[in-house]
């Protein structure tokens, strides 16, 4: 039995019937799973790689799942989601997570009120609450087993975690400065609608900062399938195209794309290039702390309202 999935039109131009035929589907594609099937492959693995087949957008080019889950779906799979930290080295997020901030940083002068989505355990955050001048922090967190690092990330300043998606409802108009979403925009149902939604909630000068993967990147293009932003949690993928033309239709302008430098320890290199190979090995030719800094399938957009 397939799972029930709800047909979506392309979530940039809206689109329903420009699109391309199937440009990648894992083997056997997500399609021919059952809903309750498909449940342990939301917390991905690089050994079993199941996910809803992609298709591009002939009119916009916008890389996206034309069938997908319900938001009730949705609810029901992001509640049992892990934190997406770990087993991963504080030290190289961290790393990571500060390159991101020196690109806001150019364009911010970091006061007002902040808001972002998806802020995890608040390593963002504490860059913005050691570095800035922010007012208040509104975290828009769905993950509550995050709650207490989040918490503590933002202690000594004024500030309210959502554990939920973004609702602008909660969140005064025309006080919003700056707004980070880190590997969360290829997670919206409906990215546009959320964008615009938001606008209100903004001044002519805020700034806008979009982590995202890029489908376009080498990475992506040499792993094809096995590429691990191709999962069941990404109802779209981006490249600097893309989320180009997705501002624009949401009421934004981009200031600037950029590719980002991520640190990857050796040893989860060396596991992905094994695991590629169809091989595994657990002796490491090198010192397993030693870390690469690489740009390596991830682009930065600085956005702000038109």
């Amino acid at each position: 039995m397939s799972v029930a999935l709800e047909d979506r039109p392309c979530p940039t131009c809206g689109s329903q019937a420009e699109t391309s035929p199937c440009a990648v589907k894992s083997l056997p594609p997500g399609e021919s799973f059952s809903f309750n099937d498909l449940k342990p492959y939301w917390n991905k693995t690089l050994k079993d790689r199941i996910f809803l087949s992609y298709h591009r957008c002939n009119r916009c080019g916008l890389l996206y799942c034309p069938r997908y889950f319900s938001q009730a779906q949705l609810n029901e799979l992001y509640a049992g989601m892990l934190d997406n930290t770990a087993g991963v080295s504080l030290d190289i997020l961290r790393q990571t997570q500060k390159g991101y901030f020196d690109v806001l940083k150019k364009f911010s002068p970091l006061h007002g009120d902040y808001l972002e989505v998806g802020p995890d355990i608040g390593l963002f955050v504490q860059y913005c609450v050691n570095e800035g001048s922010f007012e208040k922090f509104w975290l828009f967190e769905p993950n509550t087993s995050v709650q207490d690092a989040l918490s503590n990330a933002a202690r000594g300043k004024d500030f309210h975690i959502v554990p939920s998606m973004l609702n602008t409802d909660l969140v005064p108009d025309q006080r919003v400065s700056v707004v980070v979403m880190v590997h969360v925009l290829d997670h919206l149902l409906d990215p546009v609608g959320t964008l615009r939604a938001l606008l209100k909630k903004l001044p002519p000068s805020a700034v806008l900062l979009f982590v995202t993967h890029d489908e376009s990147s080498l990475l992506a293009r040499v792993t094809g399938r096995r590429w691990g932003a191709y999962s069941l949690e990404h109802p779209q993928l981006l490249n600097s195209k893309s989320v180009t033309h997705l501002m624009h239709a949401a009421g934004y302008k981009v200031l600037t794309v950029q590719k980002t430098h991520n640190y990857f320890p050796l040893s989860f290199l060396f596991n992905y290039l094994m695991h590629m190979l169809g091989l595994h090995s657990t002796r490491y030719p090198f010192t397993r702390d030693h870390t690469l800094r690489l740009k390596l399938g991830n682009i930065v957009t600085i956005a702000s309202p038109r």
